[in-house]
C-alpha cells in the first residue's frame, strides 16, 4: 500500500491556467476547477508512476524484501526518511538504523538492500503494518517538469469539466416525438481527448 502522508503544496497547472483553458471567468466554479486540477495531475501520475509534485509517500510492506524497489520516481537517495519496522521479538514498532542498509540511486529511481553480509532484521509479520518506508518524491522544481506532462493534465482537466456540460465535443441524445434526455459526450471524442493524455504521458514511462 502507497499512501500520501504529506500532501503538495501546489500542482504544475494553476487555478489562472486552468480557468484560461476553460474560458471561465469569475470566482464560483474556482473550487471546482481546483479539486479538477489535483484530479487531473492524480491521472498522469498514475498513468506513469511518478510522482510530478513534490511530497512525502508512506509504503506499507507485507514482509521483507530482498532488494526494495521504490514503486515510483523520482526518488533521489537522500530523500529516504526512515523505514520503519515490527520488532518479531517485542512485537514493537522500531525504526532500522541507516548504517544497516544501503541506498542505491539508479536515474531517478531508488533500490534498498542491507549492508554486505547483514540481512534484515525478523520481522513479526503478523502486524498490521509490518514495515513502513516513508520517502519524498517529485520534482522539487515543478518548471523541470517536461512540457508534454502540463499538456497532459491540461488535456485532461479540459475533459473532465466537459463531462456533463454544453460543450462542442457533447450531441444532445433525443428521440423525436418523445424527449430530449440531455446533453452526452459523443463516442468519438470521449475517446479522443484521454487517448491524447495516454500517448503524451507515454515518453514519462519509467
Amino acid at each position: 500500500m502507497l499512501r500520501i502522508s504529506r500532501r503538495p503544496a501546489g500542482y504544475p497547472v494553476s487555478l489562472d491556467e486552468a480557468k484560461a483553458l476553460l474560458r471561465v471567468s469569475g470566482t464560483a466554479s474556482d473550487a471546482l476547477i481546483s479539486g479538477l486540477i489535483g484530479a487531473a495531475t492524480a491521472h498522469c501520475e498514475a498513468l506513469v508512476q511518478r510522482a510530478f509534485v513534490p511530497r512525502t509517500f508512506q509504503w506499507v510492506l507485507a514482509h521483507w524484501r530482498h532488494v526494495i524497489e521504490i514503486p515510483i520516481a523520482p526518488v533521489a537517495g537522500d530523500a529516504i526518511a526512515s523505514i520503519k519496522y515490527v520488532d518479531w521479538v517485542s512485537e514493537a514498532q522500531q525504526t532500522l538504523d541507516p548504517a544497516t542498509y544501503v541506498v542505491q540511486t539508479r536515474g531517478d529511481s531508488v533500490r534498498i538492500f542491507p549492508k554486505f553480509d547483514t540481512c534484515w532484521p525478523v520481522l513479526f509479520s503478523y502486524a498490521p503494518e509490518p514495515v513502513v518506508i516513508e520517502f519524498d518524491a517529485g520534482y522539487e522544481d515543478i518548471d523541470d517538469l517536461p512540457p508534454n506532462v502540463k499538456a497532459a493534465i491540461l488535456l485532461q482537466i479540459r475533459h473532465l469539466y466537459s463531462l456533463g456540460g454544453r460543450d462542442p465535443g457533447l450531441v444532445k441524445d433525443s428521440v423525436i416525438g418523445v424527449s430530449e434526455k440531455g446533453w452526452q459526450a459523443s463516442a468519438d471524442v470521449a475517446k479522443m481527448i484521454p487517448d491524447a493524455v495516454t500517448a503524451l504521458m507515454l515518453a514519462e514511462v519509467w
